[in-house]
């Protein structure tokens, strides 16, 4: 695969995060969903988002598995693996959903749909083709009994 990757996919997720405050602050007309309600949305998302981000990394960690572009030698299925094969990325959202929710700001529901996007059609084709090519069978094994996503 001749694909180049531009960037990480943290880098987008950063980027989201300060974009759904820059238009907090810019768009105030759009701050609309008010507290208590932005907190009672917004921080349960939040919770989600950082768990499954925290346990994604750990169970890479524990398997030695890399998080960045180096050769993978083994495939994650356990623990939150067996329901999603993206749980970090799928925290990522979820976590910018929280923080648009807690921002109250309509406008900033842009950002996560973004990294959304960008997630789906950029970085995960590719990785998911690599990982065809690293491990094989096993993984074509994986993808037929767990979705991307959820």
């Amino acid at each position: 695969m001749t694909k180049k990757i531009i960037s990480i996919p943290p880098n987008y997720f950063f980027l989201c995060i300060i974009v759904s405050i820059a238009l907090f602050f810019a768009c105030k007309q759009f701050n609309i969903i008010e507290f208590p309600l932005n907190i009672i949305f917004g921080m349960p998302l939040l919770i989600l988002g950082i768990y499954l981000i925290i346990i994604s990394h750990f169970l890479l960690e524990k398997n030695n598995t890399p998080e960045k572009f180096q050769k993978t030698t083994y495939l994650v299925k356990g623990g939150i693996y067996k329901y999603s094969r993206n749980p970090m990325y799928l925290g990522f959202v979820i976590l910018l959903f929280g923080i648009s929710f807690v921002l109250g700001n309509l406008i900033s529901f842009i950002s996560p749909v973004f990294f959304f996007v960008v997630i789906n059609w950029m970085f995960i084709p590719y990785e998911e083709e690599k990982m065809k090519v690293e491990i094989g069978l096993e993984y074509l094994e994986y993808i037929k009994k767990v979705r991307r996503w959820i």
